[in-house]
């Protein structure tokens, strides 16, 4: 079968040949011809060589998203939303998971893999972590639920959520509070959002009197939660402890080991959670919602308006949380 060119494509639009280069590298051109280019080129099944692009000195409509490893349903819920935005608009998303310091290594020895993309995008990893304090990015760079002076960002306002969650559990008038916290040594994995959720917390029980202890904050791996005999152990010392969960996750098996135990939520103990999973509404948890679909769309959008106006200052957005109240408070 011989190959489609983009003269093909041009014939096919009823364009030049010049008007399709423009528009498959995100030049200006109008939106109807545009949209008749991209018709013309599914048609024909068309599919542009990136690399050629490259030497060409043009764009590759390659987004690259540098992410720890995908391991929770914040991760894969925000890189969906943002890979459908980029992919309406002929981009194609580029995922690199963080999964090894070789990875890292890669990216610092100047290895060419940001190169062949046209803009790169840090998914809950800071950028020092990732590319060294000396870094001088090349290419157009946003960041995703982390912010960083005279770089675009999107993320959100965790310590409003820590303090929200203080609220909500001291409405209930409960006297013993506790934090289930994750235990990452990996330092691409330890979030600065769930540390600034503990810091609102800290303060929302400070402005009612209340300190919280640093023996009442338990530690755990991210997808085992806490021990079964630390919960068993809060549930018969305390009466009706308060509970702030920093991802959801964790208040599974919270949830777990107090149905076994005959302990009713928003009775026995209260209960909140963060981030707002697809799975919390059915087991009535309270928690905290994350607006996680419109930080991948809005990460997407701020890529594509700084590959078409570069000159653009940087832009730092900061979406806010959301109670949710439910059966746990």
């Amino acid at each position: 079968m011989e190959r489609i060119t983009i003269r093909d494509v041009a014939k096919e639009a009823g364009v030049g040949i010049g008007t399709v280069s423009r528009a498959l590298n995100g030049g200006v051109i109008k939106k109807e011809t545009r949209e008749k280019i991209l018709k013309a080129v599914k048609k024909l099944g068309y599919a542009p060589n990136w690399y050629a692009r490259i030497l060409a000195g043009g764009k590759t409509r390659r987004v690259m998203l540098i992410t720890p490893e995908i391991r929770t349903e914040f991760h894969w819920r925000v890189i969906k939303s943002f890979d459908e935005y980029l992919d309406q608009l002929d981009f194609e998303t580029v995922i690199y998971p963080i999964i090894s310091e070789n990875r890292i290594a890669k990216i610092r020895s100047g290895s060419c893999i940001t190169e062949e993309v046209d803009a790169v995008v840090l998914c809950t990893l800071t950028l020092n972590n990732v590319f060294g304090s000396e870094y001088e990015p090349i290419k157009p760079m946003v960041l995703l639920e982390t912010a960083q002076e005279n770089y675009d960002s999107i993320d959100l306002d965790n310590t409003l959520g820590g303090e929200m969650a203080a609220k909500i559990l001291l409405s209930h008038e409960a006297k013993d509070f506790f934090v289930l916290h994750t235990r990452e040594k990996d330092p691409f994995r330890i979030s600065q959002s769930i540390s600034a959720r503990l810091e609102g917390f800290r303060s929302g029980l400070k402005k009612a009197g209340i300190c919280l202890s640093p023996q009442n904050i338990l530690h755990s791996e991210i997808f085992s939660g806490p021990s079964h005999d630390q919960i068993v152990q809060i549930f018969e010392k305390y009466r009706n402890p308060a509970i702030f969960a920093l991802i959801d996750n964790f208040a599974l098996p919270i949830l777990d080991i107090a149905s076994s135990l005959k302990k009713i939520p928003g009775k026995d103990f209260f209960l909140v959670g963060y981030d707002d999973q697809t799975w919390t509404e059915e087991a009535g948890l309270t928690t905290i919602h994350q607006p996680i679909e419109e930080m991948g769309i809005q990460a997407a959008q701020l890529v594509v308006q700084k590959l078409q106006n570069p000159g653009l200052s940087a832009q730092q957005i900061r979406l806010a949380p959301k109670p949710v109240i439910r059966n746990t408070a």
